[in-house]
């Protein structure tokens, strides 16, 4: 068996149908081109998400492994995938996104130089109606620089690669964060994490994927999620600030300064408390301290 030097990394709740579309626009010959492996996490799906992972594992003509992780929570969902990936690239997309052509040619030799250790790519809109909020179209490179502040949004789980040697250093995603808690920021985390442990980081154009998400301008879903965002911003710069490093701390006061919301800023706020809060009483049943 050929040694496997690529993971796609996928996990997934409850969306079967998106799922299938997703899985249908893998590139099967960039796959075992670059000798790639799927991991599909099951974070405890009632519909036939199940049915259609077994399905495609039957064909598939590359390595796919199915992981079930019970308890809700995309965090914990990542890390039962990574209990089981093998390549040395590991790369994390979403059950709504479609990579472009090319995509996992491009992953498996993105760190080939040495200059950065993990890194994003752009996102677009598959299909155009849906709101443009989110998406990353940048067409320029930019780095990273180690022990640097990642501002929320530079870096989305739909377009995320980690060379393994962060994996291993960094260990795994908070599970006090992202989908299945109050905080969905456990994406940016790990990457403000990787950086604080003397890694850089990319943003490479060059990687694309499409987002299906299907929210509209102006829908009350797209205002939720907007709001949301806000609350994990303030957990993820507070987590930081608890951590000892300082440099979040002036970057949320300069940001906040620029904001021309005030209600974004006061969210931004009661999320870093309600944060801190959630975390002492965690470090108190544990304890000890906390990812």
């Amino acid at each position: 068996m050929c040694p496997i030097k690529l993971t796609l990394l996928i996990c997934t709740r409850n969306r079967a149908a998106a799922l299938e579309r997703c899985l249908d626009s893998i590139s099967q010959p960039e796959m075992v081109e670059v000798g790639g492996e799927l991991l599909l996490v099951d974070n405890g799906s009632s519909d036939e998400t199940p049915q259609v992972m077994r399905a495609f594992k039957d064909t598939a003509p590359f390595p796919v492994e199915i992981v079930t992780e019970p308890v809700a929570g995309l965090s914990r969902a990542r890390n039962a995938g990574l209990a089981k990936a093998r390549g040395e690239v590991i790369v994390f997309s979403d059950d709504d996104c479609y990579l472009a052509q090319g995509f996992l040619t491009t992953a498996s030799c993105v760190f080939d130089s040495g200059q950065f250790h993990f890194c994003c790519g752009r996102t677009l809109l598959y299909d155009p109606t849906d709101s443009a909020y989110g998406c990353m179209t940048e067409e320029k490179f930019s780095l990273f620089p180690p022990n640097s502040f990642i501002n929320a949004g530079e870096i989305q789980g739909t377009n995320m690669i980690f060379h393994r040697r962060v994996i291993e250093r960094v260990g795994g995603f908070d599970p006090m964060l992202g989908a299945g808690t109050p905080f969905r920021c456990e994406d940016i985390d790990y990457c403000g994490r990787a950086s604080m442990q003397g890694f850089a980081g990319a943003y490479v154009p060059e990687l694309t994927v499409y987002h299906h998400h299907g929210r509209k301008p102006g829908s009350q879903d797209l205002e939720r999620i907007q709001k949301d965002n806000d609350y994990a911003r303030g957990a993820y710069y507070m987590k930081f600030i608890l951590l000892g490093k300082m440099l979040y701390a002036r970057e949320w006061l300069r940001h906040a300064r620029k904001r021309s919301q005030r209600r974004i800023a006061l969210r931004e706020l009661n999320g870093g408390i309600r944060y801190a809060w959630a975390r002492f009483r965690k470090n108190r049943e544990n304890g000890g301290d906390h990812a």
